[in-house]
């Protein structure tokens, strides 16, 4: 389903996903988050483990981007699973991607609309490696590379309070260090949650374990 249609897909609780044979729900369950979560370019390649751990599959040629040059480049097919947060909350999770080619990654997602969202991943780089990179879109993609991380794993965090918007990342889960600062224009509100893309290879896998939500008054500036 496109990003325009998200509100009204998650009023609807769920929408329709015909899964694997294993597969008890057309959506996973995550415990942790404050509501019903409802896909966005729903794919059936998802499993969530004994402990909670949520396993989220991209197909080949997969992205969510809007090329800032003239926007000729806007590809909205990377499978995502998005809430309803609260009006200042807390979302983290920590993401292990399993990647093979430049810019496989998987990230956190803020959709606001469709010409207004973001994105913060752990994404696969030319040279080789996984770094921090961010994606703030309205209209046209603004896209950052914080900073490279060792091994195959980080945590990710976006909290918002009134109209600003953190993005931040961590080696631990605990200590945390701000990527950037932001807001979006967002009159229905702000859908949150989980994403993969392959842009350029023929798939790629994320986990999303260790996750955690909070609301009621957020301090932005609170780094552990």
């Amino acid at each position: 389903m496109r990003i325009a249609t998200y509100m009204l897909a998650l009023s609807a609780c769920l929408t329709p996903l015909a899964g694997r044979a294993q597969v008890q729900s057309p959506t996973p369950a995550l415990a942790a988050l404050p509501g019903p979560l409802a896909w966005q370019n729903g794919t059936a390649d998802w499993s969530v483990d004994k402990a909670g751990a949520f396993t989220l599959a991209a197909g080949r040629k997969t992205d969510w981007f809007v090329w800032p040059g003239a926007g000729d480049y806007r590809p909205d097919s990377s499978p995502r699973l998005l809430f309803k947060p609260d009006r200042n909350f807390s979302f983290s999770t920590r993401v292990d991607v399993a990647a093979h080619a430049t810019y496989d990654a998987g990230c956190i997602a803020l959709v606001g609309s469709a010409s207004r969202w973001a994105k913060l991943c752990l994404e696969a780089q030319a040279g080789g490696g996984l770094a921090i990179v961010s994606v703030v879109t309205r209209d046209l993609s603004d896209d950052t590379t914080s900073y490279p991380v060792t091994g195959t794993s980080t945590w990710l965090k976006v909290a918002k309070d009134q109209g600003g918007i953190f993005f931040y990342a961590s080696s631990d889960g605990r200590a945390w260090t701000i990527v950037r600062k932001f807001s979006l224009d967002a009159p229905a509100g702000l859908g949150a949650g989980f994403s993969v893309q392959s842009p350029e290879g023929d798939g790629a896998r994320a986990v999303f374990s260790d996750v955690h939500y909070a609301t009621g008054k957020i301090d932005l500036w609170k780094l552990r």
